[in-house]
């Protein structure tokens, strides 16, 4: 396994319709809008996933819809009966368990056995062009002071990530549209943390499960299996671990969850919480030469799969967050980055041959003046509608 500690200081395309709906997902008890419902045309194999707002757009096609969430029960809509409606009511799987458990469950032994045994069995390794949504995110003292959204095409070579070739060979990304960039305007004694941002080849190499799962299997120890809920189709296991490199710990997983098929031989869905306990680093700006001190203090990654039309999981939306402080003698900031990857269509069998990109530069850095959209996939919530607009 190669070494990770450098990780600990880093802090959602359609093809163009003419016509596109709108709605709003809800909570049928509490009432609240609901973030990352996955909403597609099983037939087509498009699809699309609602904000924080549970505002979600989707193409207007004659077709039934699927509409589904970790937490809420599955459902389906035909278009005479979906084409009338505004807003969709989605109900909590609370109600809906078979049972809920505490067992010493060999969480490691699962694992292993999905990466040794039964991973192309069930997972699409075929070279594949996803068209995908990128977002991201920066926030100082919970103030957000950059946005940035365009569309892509994501290339990958098996869906694998392979530690014996650099990334950007098996991972290719041609930037077709911005959607919105807006950067704030920062003071000049402030340390300029706009820049901070999860490199490329970070960001993707973490968007691979067999990396995810590599690293839990061969790193992490002192497993606690708080809960095992099973349902109708598939086992949630929410667990707390310790991950370990070279001796040293490196951050407790907490109340962090695998989704597995009833068989445990696959997992559909990741949530892991990562909590550092990591000490200050020496820093000085690129742009004003002010020393400063780093940390990261909390990390989460958050990965979901759909199945294709050959029945194989596929990626359906990954997203990463780093918290962390950044202080000077005159200041101290709390610091949050986000970056999103949502695919509305996988196309299998097709392949990039040539990014217009540069893989290890940010995307936000270097746009092209002239890649504008006003097809925007993704919904911006009201806060971010208000940070664009001011």
């Amino acid at each position: 396994m190669r070494k990770i500690t450098s990780l600990t200081i880093l802090f959602f395309s359609l093809t163009l319709f003419s016509q596109s709906k709108e709605f709003i997902l809800i909570d049928s008890i509490s009432r609240k809008p609901i973030d990352l419902v996955q909403i597609s045309y099983p037939e087509l194999a498009i699809g699309s996933i609602s904000n924080k707002d549970g505002r979600i757009r989707i193409p207007f096609k004659e077709k039934k819809i699927l509409i589904s969430h970790i937490n809420y029960i599955e459902k389906i809509f035909y278009f005479d009966n979906f084409k009338k409606k505004d807003t969709l009511f989605l109900t909590p799987k609370t109600n809906q368990l078979d049972e809920i458990i505490v067992s010493n469950l060999d969480l490691k032994a699962k694992i292993s056995n999905i990466l040794d045994t039964t991973y192309f069995k069930y997972y699409s390794t075929k070279k594949t062009i996803h068209k995908s949504t990128f977002k991201e995110t920066f926030r100082v003292n919970d103030s957000l002071n950059r946005l940035f959204q365009v569309q892509l095409n994501w290339w990958s070579k098996e869906s694998l990530f392979r530690g014996n070739k650099p990334i950007d060979e098996e991972n290719k990304v041609i930037l077709e549209s911005v959607d919105y960039s807006k950067l704030k305007k920062i003071e000049k004694d402030f340390i300029n943390a706009n820049g901070a941002y999860v490199g490329n080849e970070v960001f993707f190499k973490f968007l691979h499960l067999n990396f995810l799962l590599s690293i839990f299997r061969d790193l992490t120890s002192d497993i606690v299996i708080k809960s095992i809920e099973k349902e109708k189709n598939s086992i949630k296991v929410y667990f707390d671990a310790t991950l370990t490199e070279n001796g040293k710990k490196i951050y407790d997983y907490k109340n962090s969850l695998f989704v597995f098929d009833k068989e445990y031989n696959s997992i559909n869905y990741v949530k892991l919480n990562m909590l550092y306990n990591s000490d200050f680093q020496e820093g000085i700006s690129e742009l004003h030469k002010i020393s400063y001190q780093k940390k990261t203090t909390k990390h989460s990654i958050e990965l979901a799969f759909k199945k294709t039309r050959n029945n194989k999981l596929i990626i359906n939306y990954f997203i990463t967050e780093f918290e962390g402080v950044i202080k000077t003698k005159n200041f101290t900031n709390t610091v949050v980055t986000k970056q999103s990857l949502f695919v509305s269509e996988s196309i299998l069998g097709k392949r990039i041959k040539k990014s217009n990109v540069n893989f290890y530069e940010p995307f936000f850095e270097k746009l092209p003046s002239n890649l504008k959209n006003n097809d925007t996939k993704i919904l911006l919530t009201k806060e971010e509608k208000k940070f664009i607009n001011n």
